[in-house]
């Protein structure tokens, strides 16, 4: 019941905010056009209906275009992108964390001054860094390791995905490290311990799957993160996704189904998550 409610509600907040031009531009001439603004979220729902029938005006053709199915390569792409780009960051931090457990107190603290430096840079930065590289090694080389720009029907995975990754993957990763820290204080670790078990089978076995709970709930916050940066990705690297598809046709049914688009399986992912973590937790304190 729980978990829809905050479906519902959800679903709610994002068809209310697809009516704030209206409700914001009254605003700034000094008036609360409210009912202006529910009639326009109505007449947007009415518009949505059937979902197969939404076009958008074609500047290069002069001509209505249905949004359907194009749309959906859009959304697939970006959906791949920033999949790929959470789960090579959740990978990454993961391994680099139980490393960097292995090691001794002064050279941890060296890392997180390290962290600290690296997650204060742009993201901007970091995608013309990687472009410039990749144009670099061309040139000293001879050898493409990645085109920096989609060009025609072609698709570019690796390089965008590595630059989405980075910085989520530092900011979880000294996340990942604060965790493990914590946990390392605890008295099951000092138990551990005492009973001759190695570092590395503790960190492995018995913090690992504890820290791991706190580091999934703390990647929501990472998401909504690459979320942002995914506009400056797909403008940096011209990709057909959904933001740039969003940013040529800037209407409130496309805006909708972008919203969507990224709300459902976010939303989906985390809740069976929590579902799953909730469920173990309980399970460990009724043991």
């Amino acid at each position: 019941m729980k978990l829809l409610l905050k479906f519902i509600f959800s679903i709610i907040g994002i068809l209310l905010v697809s009516g704030l031009p209206i409700l914001l531009s009254g605003l700034l001439g000094g008036e609360l056009q409210l009912a202006e603004y529910f009639r326009t979220i109505s007449a947007v729902l009415e518009s949505m209906w059937p979902v197969q029938d939404i076009s958008v005006f074609n500047y290069r053709i002069q001509k209505e275009m249905p949004v359907f199915p194009n749309i959906l390569e859009y959304i697939s792409y970006s959906l791949q992108i920033l999949f790929l780009a959470l789960g090579a960051a959740v990978f990454f931090a993961l391994t680099f964390t139980v490393l960097t457990m292995l090691l001794g107190e002064r050279a941890r603290d060296r890392v997180k001054m390290v962290l600290y430096f690296l997650e204060s840079l742009p993201d901007l930065l970091i995608i013309m860094l990687a472009q410039l590289a990749v144009i670099f090694f061309l040139e000293q080389t001879g050898i493409l390791i990645s085109s920096i720009a989609v060009t025609g029907a072609n698709r570019i995975y690796w390089l965008p995905v590595s630059c989405l990754a980075l910085l989520p993957m530092i900011q979880l990763y000294r996340l990942c490290m604060l965790t493990f820290q914590e946990e390392e204080r605890q008295m099951y670790v000092e138990l551990a311990r005492s009973l001759g078990f190695s570092k590395t089978f503790i960190i492995l076995v018995h913090m690992f799957r504890n820290a791991v709970i706190s580091v999934f709930f703390q990647s929501k916050k990472t998401v909504w993160f690459m979320l942002s940066n995914l506009f400056v990705l797909e403008l940096m690297f011209n990709l057909p996704g959904i933001m740039l598809f969003l940013r040529d046709n800037m209407m409130p049914q496309i805006f909708i189904l972008t919203i969507f688009s990224f709300f459902l399986p976010i939303f989906f992912l985390y809740s069976i998550g929590e579902w799953f973590f909730l469920r173990r937790l309980r399970g460990k304190e009724v043991l």
